[in-house]
């Protein structure tokens, strides 16, 4: 019997990619266990649910391991299994690549080899690089997306809407990705031939994940532009850029320049210095930063911002 192994979890605040293909599968009766790990299962999805309790409500059959279990895994393995890897935080040993008898791949939402590695939208929004991008399916090998690619999908992020936040690109991939993934999944299944491209490591750019919580602090020294892009990098889903009012830690989601043409001191970068019924104004020394008031949050629902620093 065709079974599929899924190794990762969905995206954050989505119930997708790999719990809705493994559904998909699971309808068109094969069989599909998920193997992923206690980071992901605790993961919001989307309706209040967790990754673990979405599972549950698909009756979708999951195991959990810190440290992937090679003598498990193999057991799972024969003739007639599948492996297929979505957001997976581990690296496979040779011996579960070997297993899989080379019907084992990785899906990555990112170029390759110019985006390896994670927070892929992010870096990318940090580079300005905005503009098009691509999808693809690579063989598994011992390193991070380093693999043969064996299916690619070309994608434009359109200049008719506005695509500047994560969640922007995300839905622009999301649109794309599930008929992407059915169709290379079928063609596996099928044990189709696929036309293997390998990887141009000199052209290779690796960047490592992030978490908004530890690397999404704003420094307000640093050009308007730089500033703008990385308060976008880590808006939503993610959970913000952050800086602080004295011990209060305020969350910020988006920002712009202003068309006010004053420049101003170094020593008066960060300060709030204009503040109406929408928007707060701060200082660069390049000009103004725009942030509308409902892209702050703070826990803090006395904090006075007018006339403050933000450091």
């Amino acid at each position: 019997m065709t079974k599929i192994l899924f190794f990762g979890g969905d995206r954050l605040r989505e119930n997708a990619p790999l719990s809705s293909i493994a559904q998909y599968f699971l309808k068109k009766k094969i069989e599909t266990i998920i193997v992923t790990d206690p980071i992901h299962l605790k993961k919001p999805c989307l309706n209040g649910l967790t990754f673990k309790e979405l599972l549950k409500k698909k009756k979708l059959k999951f195991l959990t391991f810190n440290k992937l279990n090679e003598k498990k895994i193999i057991n799972l393995i024969d003739k007639d299994t599948f492996g297929f890897s979505i957001n997976s935080i581990w690296k496979f040993n040779k011996n579960i690549i070997s297993t899989f008898k080379g019907n084992f791949y990785n899906y990555h939402a990112a170029e390759i080899p110019s985006e390896r590695g994670a927070g892929n939208i992010s870096w990318k929004i940090l580079q300005n690089n905005i503009r098009k991008g691509s999808i693809n399916i690579h063989i598994i090998d011992r390193e991070f997306d380093t693999g043969d690619i064996v299916a690619k999908k070309k994608i434009l992020f359109s200049n008719k809407k506005k695509i500047i936040l994560p969640s922007d690109f995300l839905n622009v991939i999301a649109e794309k990705e599930r008929i992407f993934l059915i169709d290379f999944l079928k063609k596996m299944i099928k044990k189709e031939k696929f036309k293997k491209i390998k990887q141009k490591h000199t052209s290779s750019f690796y960047w490592p994940r992030l978490n908004a919580d530890k690397d999404g602090r704003i420094n307000w020294a640093w050009d308007m532009k730089d500033i703008i892009s990385f308060i976008r990098a880590f808006s939503k889903p993610y959970n913000g850029a952050f800086t602080f009012l004295g011990k209060s830690k305020i969350r910020i989601y988006n920002a712009e320049i202003d068309s006010i043409k004053n420049k101003f001191h170094p020593y008066q970068n960060g300060i709030v210095f204009r503040k109406d019924k929408k928007y707060i104004y701060v200082s660069n020394q390049k000009g103004s930063i725009k942030i509308n008031l409902a892209d702050i949050f703070s826990e803090d629902k006395t904090i006075k911002l007018l006339g403050k620093k933000f450091i």
